[in-house]
């Protein structure tokens, strides 16, 4: 079997589903049961504060004091939105926290809140989102989008979660295909230019 993870997908021109419109879904384990993914640039219109407020005030206040509060939320699938993940970049050589899932050498994602205060206090540097929800998929229905056309699939790129504006994330990605966003279509048989 040809794993997508860890890697993208990213969604072709045509994707129909407004969850997957222009997405791109940082994919963290794909094996013959099914797969699990998480879009990396659709933000919702919930900030860090805002969320944090309903689930921990001293946590909320903590990111107020520190300058996070703005933060965006990101929406990271239709799947379980109640659920935060907390997705971040691994200091070089460092393990990943109990419970969560390495994607590739550098990033990281778990749903534990004491990840997320350790960021939010300093204790822990670097980039890091906060995404609600992940994308999922059963046993070969990725495989049945993939041969449908809906999704491109690309080799985790390391910089392109953190270092892409979030507007820029989608047509970075094509760009990383070789592609020009908005001068190709895609089909069951693959992209046309």
């Amino acid at each position: 079997m040809n794993t997508i993870a860890p890697g993208y997908l990213i969604a072709a021109p045509n994707m129909v589903d407004p969850n997957f419109a222009k997405a791109v879904v940082l994919m963290a384990e794909h094996t013959v049961e099914g797969a699990i993914g998480f879009i990396v640039n659709k933000p919702t219109p919930v900030d860090l504060g805002l969320l944090l407020r309903s689930v921990d005030e001293d946590l909320a206040e903590l990111a107020e004091t520190n300058g996070m509060a703005h933060l965006p939320v990101m929406l990271g699938g239709p799947v379980q939105k109640h659920i935060a993940w907390v997705l971040y970049k691994r200091l070089p050589g460092a393990e990943p926290d109990e419970g969560a899932i390495a994607i590739g050498e550098e990033l990281t994602v778990g749903a534990s809140i004491e990840t997320l205060r350790s960021f939010i206090s300093g204790q822990r540097t670097g980039p890091f989102r906060v995404l609600l929800g992940y994308s999922g998929w059963g046993q070969k229905q990725l495989e049945g989008e993939l041969f449908g056309g809906s999704w491109l699939p690309l080799d985790l790129v390391e910089g392109l979660t953190f270092n892409s504006e979030q507007d820029e994330i989608w047509n970075d990605a094509v760009r990383h295909l070789g592609l020009t966003p908005g001068a190709f279509t895609m089909g069951p048989s693959g992209g046309q230019a």
